[in-house]
């Protein structure tokens, strides 16, 4: 017996048949959750948690006393803060010259948030009644160059000659903000905060920090150019954003540490003069402003 299928009866099946599946449940697709660190840890002995996506850091108690009584203890960092005078960048203004012989205790201390080391050191120096506040200055640096390098500091602005002032940083953990102290007395970290030292001279020293606002950008065609029959070279440059105005380092070799201070500029059309001295000179300029400081040299 031959069976004749109708087309309308396959029709049907088709319709049925579509109909049955767009009627089944849908399966269940469970998104996993991922709880990966933001970023580094706030600070040295940090885990991060899968359980509650969260860092969690051991308890931080401070180490010795602070370096001067208007500091305290900040428990995130795991640091001590000074108003005004720590920072990851700290200027020294020698403001007055000594007036009586002493030694001179310099001091910088701090512990690096990322990994927990300690970073001390110290020198001295001997001062005289002979002594101006541009020499006072030139002492403070060669005393950190010297003797807190290997802790990680260094003097990056050398502005002695000019304006008797000087930035060091902390190279060796940026990061991190640290503390330096001048003083006559071996004993104590810092005499500033009362004013003048016994010896008679003054310093103010500040501090800032990293989040500081808007850093100056990176300058760029920097150009020297001969004027009044190669006597004088003018060094220019194009302007860069959020600066002041601009400070030009100078060096005798092209990988020295461009420290010492040639001079400023209102801008970078205006530009320079360097004058043309014996030797190899070299040159950075960097855009500054009031609240961020000096920005990259170029």
């Amino acid at each position: 017996m031959i069976i004749r299928r109708s087309p309308i009866a396959l029709l049907g099946f088709g319709l049925l048949l579509i109909q049955s599946v767009a009627l089944a449940p849908a399966p269940v697709v469970h998104a996993q959750v991922i709880c990966d660190p933001p970023g580094p840890p706030p600070r040295f002995g940090c885990q991060w948690s899968l359980d509650i996506c969260d860092w969690i850091c051991a308890i931080c108690d401070p180490f010795g006393p602070p370096p001067r009584t208007s500091c305290t203890w900040d428990g995130s960092l795991c640091n001590w803060t000074c108003p005004g005078y720590t920072g990851v960048d700290v200027t020294v203004e020698t403001r007055k010259a000594p007036v009586h012989d002493a030694t001179v205790y310099v001091r910088l201390s701090s512990i690096c948030t990322a990994t927990g080391a300690g970073g001390s050191c110290g020198g001295t120096f001997a001062v005289s009644n002979a002594m101006s506040v541009t020499d006072k200055c030139e002492a403070i640096a060669d005393t950190i160059s010297s003797s807190c390098w290997q802790a990680g500091y260094e003097v990056t602005v050398n502005d002695c000659a000019q304006h008797a002032s000087l930035i060091a940083s902390n190279l060796g953990c940026p990061s991190t903000a640290f503390a330096l102290g001048l003083s006559n007395d071996s004993g104590v970290f810092d005499e500033t905060e009362s004013g003048a030292l016994p010896d008679g001279e003054s310093e103010k020293i500040s501090g800032s920090n990293a989040s500081c606002g808007r850093r100056p950008g990176v300058v760029s065609n920097l150009l020297l150019t001969p004027q009044g029959e190669g006597a004088d070279l003018l060094l220019t440059w194009d302007d860069t954003t959020d600066a002041d105005d601009y400070v030009v380092y100078s060096d005798t070799t092209p990988y020295g540490g461009f420290s010492t201070v040639a001079g400023t500029a209102s801008s970078g059309t205006v530009g320079l003069s360097v004058g043309a001295l014996p030797g190899d000179q070299y040159y950075l300029v960097a855009g500054r402003n009031s609240g961020c400081g000096i920005g990259p040299k170029h």
